[in-house]
């Protein structure tokens, strides 16, 4: 043995074997991590016709045909996605993926199913080792079609917009809590178009800001749960609506609550509540009186109005107006 390390030629090789004995100890880690990737992801339920990989050594790409996840409460598939992974860049704690979603996506729920399609999906993702900390979902010219089918009739649902955000974030790394997952959403000149007349009910901009709880993210939702609404802003025609508050999920399966509403603009918003047959033209009179009621005595103007929104005992009330029943979560 000595006589090889004297040996002359042994320094020559040395820096090569040397190489490829470390190529070959990266090559193995990176086959571990894409299994241990692909064991974690089929446990969480996820399955696929086929799945190739590449990337070595810097990353792990999977091109998969046909995946599809089935959970308690829902089913999604698509025809193809790409994820890349890059779990050697941030730590041993965290790493950074990009998901390239390249087909329209079938969505199954308690409420309904549906079809999501669009002209380009990425979702970008930091994961620790246990669980998701952040991840950002952003879609370009998505149109979203359903029916709902835990409703009389199953009604037709069809939405389209410009772009869809979706941003998710949990500021605790230890997901065995219940802390709740902060929410945020971003929709760009939507419409909402009913089949029967295919008339659009536009608006150009919805943002939401909330704080769920985590389950909601398998759909896993209970009777107790908490939702708060940190701000919702939209923004249609002449009307702009700010909201804040809090709602929870009654054990009878309605939502009950309390949002406080910024009206700008009391007109556009009757004319809303008008065209989607929720307000009679003696109830505008009504508000119209309490609006102007409101600016002589409360400091609000028929411009900018403060009304509560709320969802007591299965009914849904806009101030002094019962608009219905109480949104429904189960």
């Amino acid at each position: 043995m000595r006589s090889v390390f004297s040996h002359p030629r042994f320094w020559l090789f040395a820096p090569f074997v040397a190489l490829l004995a470390l190529s070959l100890m990266a090559f193995g880690l990176w086959q571990y991590a894409s299994e241990r990737i692909r064991s974690d992801l089929a446990d969480f339920g996820l399955t696929w016709q086929s799945v190739s990989r590449n990337g070595f050594p810097a990353r792990i790409t999977f091109d998969v045909t046909a995946p599809r996840l089935v959970q308690e409460k829902i089913t999604w598939s698509n025809p193809e996605l790409t994820a890349t992974l890059m779990p050697f860049t941030l730590g041993l704690n965290d790493s950074h993926g990009v998901v390239d979603f390249l087909g329209t996506h079938e969505i199954t729920l308690p409420a309904g199913d549906f079809t999501l399609s669009h002209d380009g999906n990425l979702m970008s993702l930091l994961l620790a080792h246990d669980g998701l900390l952040r991840a950002s979902f952003e879609m370009s010219q998505p149109v979203l079609n359903g029916v709902l089918t835990n409703q009389v009739g199953r009604p037709k649902l069809h939405i389209e917009a410009e772009t869809l955000g979706l941003h998710i974030r949990r500021s605790d790394k230890q997901s065995q809590t219940l802390d709740p997952m902060d929410v945020a959403v971003q929709l760009k000149n939507g419409s909402f178009i009913q089949p029967t007349n295919r008339q659009a009910e536009a608006f150009r901009r919805l943002d939401i800001l909330a704080s769920v709880p985590k389950l909601w993210l398998q759909n896993r939702l209970q009777a107790g749960d908490i939702l708060r609404l940190d701000r919702l802003t939209l923004e249609r025609k002449d009307l702009t609506i700010v909201a804040r508050g809090t709602l929870k999920l009654h054990a009878r399966g309605y939502l009950q609550g309390t949002l406080d509403l910024n009206l700008v603009n009391l007109t556009a918003l009757l004319d809303a509540l008008q065209e989607a047959n929720i307000l009679s033209v003696r109830d505008r009179a009504k508000w119209m009186f309490l609006g102007g009621l409101g600016a002589a005595l409360g400091g609000d103007t028929q411009d900018r109005l403060s009304v509560p929104l709320q969802f007591k005992n299965g009914r849904t009330h806009l101030g002094a107006l019962d608009l219905g029943p109480a949104p429904y979560w189960q």
